[in-house]
């Protein structure tokens, strides 16, 4: 007679809120200041759906637990359809666990390696329209008050591709405020610190160590319209240190000499190189990303809110409507060519398979599941 099946191990509850528990489902990997892990919420006995706990790693230092806390501060303020949503809660020995809102799914940085992969360039509008919401989400932090009427003067000072998600649904989602500077009191400097970001998307005043103020972030933001529209980095290779700079590995000799000439080439960004690394980007659109680009602070949109409905400006004169639902199609249109591509095939023929009428495509066998080879639109083509 064979044994009954082993009965399941009770679900290890993680943190406790009231009547609301959250239990283990899989660690996701370090993060900045702690470590993120995915956890099944409940409401007393009934499923509340998914979230991601943000917490001090095990072998945290004192002041990357102090840099949480001060994170989970400054995203309590915030509240915006683009920014990932943050709770703050206070942990087992009231070590600082930051819930965030779970939003199934892409990186935007995933989305340009494929892009790259597939030899499929985004569209105009696709970055116009990821671009702008950013840019809401920016103007929505940088005009932040406190309950008494004072600019809380927030700075994100880490916009990257890493940091922008794209929902299931087509919605724009902006992360990760661990490195922000603000006004807040009794706030952790930073000035001269190795946590102030990415120095791959940093700005000129920002590698130059001077004042800093809200359009440092359109620079940034700047860089990955760049990236959008031409799958080129302002500073070649950037983006590859920005990889590495990532990594949960103290940096080494070579990591260190990479950020020490990186940092030389954004002091001395000047509007010649600007102009030499904007020339594959649209005529209509080459303004806007010179003055998002500009090396001068005072050169720049008098605000992201000023570039976002630039940005809005061009699809309305352009006549290209672009929102949630074409941009979940053209993700799911470049999911099924880099798909294609990933198996061996060329991708030209990718792309012309996608463009064949339907009961010529039903005679080929699909390489993709007939859900994933059946999107809405294809990229628009440059």
């Amino acid at each position: 007679m064979s044994s009954p099946p082993p009965e399941p191990h009770p679900p290890q509850v993680l943190l406790r809120a009231g009547h609301t528990s959250y239990e283990f489902v899989q660690w996701l990997g370090p993060a900045r200041h702690g470590e993120l892990i995915l956890v099944r919420r409940r409401y007393g006995a009934a499923f509340g759906g998914y979230a991601v706990i943000k917490r001090p790693c095990p072998a945290g230092s004192e002041e990357a637990r102090r840099r949480l806390v001060e994170e989970a501060r400054v995203t309590s303020q915030l509240s915006h359809p683009n920014i990932l949503a943050v709770h703050p809660l206070k942990g087992p020995g009231d070590a600082p666990h930051l819930v965030l809102e779970h939003v199934p799914k892409h990186r935007l940085e995933a989305v340009l390696a494929a892009a790259e992969r597939s030899q499929q360039p985004l569209s105009e509008a696709f970055a116009c329209y990821l671009v702008a919401e950013v840019a809401d989400a920016l103007h929505h932090a940088h005009t932040l008050t406190d309950e008494h009427g004072r600019a809380l003067g927030i700075v994100h000072r880490d916009v990257t591709p890493h940091n922008i998600l794209l929902s299931e649904h087509g919605a724009v989602k902006l992360l990760e405020f661990g490195v922000a500077w603000s006004r807040l009191s009794g706030r952790l400097g930073s000035e001269g610190s190795e946590s102030q970001g990415s120095l791959a998307y940093a700005a000129p005043e920002l590698a130059q160590g001077v004042s800093l103020e809200a359009r440092a972030d359109q620079f940034s933001l700047g860089i990955v319209l760049l990236q959008l529209l031409t799958g080129r980095h302002l500073f070649e290779g950037a983006e590859a240190f920005d990889a590495r700079q990532r990594q949960a590995l103290p940096p080494d000799a070579t990591l260190r000499q990479c950020a020490q000439e990186l940092r030389e080439r954004i002091r001395r960004y000047s509007v010649a190189d600007r102009d030499a690394a904007t020339r594959a980007v649209p005529e209509a659109l080459r303004a806007t990303v010179h003055r998002a680009l500009a090396p001068e602070p005072g050169d720049r949109f008098l605000s992201c809110a000023h570039l976002a409905g630039a940005l809005r400006e061009h699809l309305r004169l352009t006549g290209q409507h672009f929102g949630r639902q074409e941009a979940l199609a053209e993700l799911v249109a470049l999911h099924y060519v880099a798909l294609r591509v990933e198996a061996g095939e060329d991708p030209g023929d990718a792309v012309e398979e996608r463009l064949l009428p339907e009961p010529s495509r039903q005679a080929t066998r699909p390489l993709v599941s007939p859900r994933a080879a059946r999107p809405r639109s294809l990229p628009r083509r440059r």
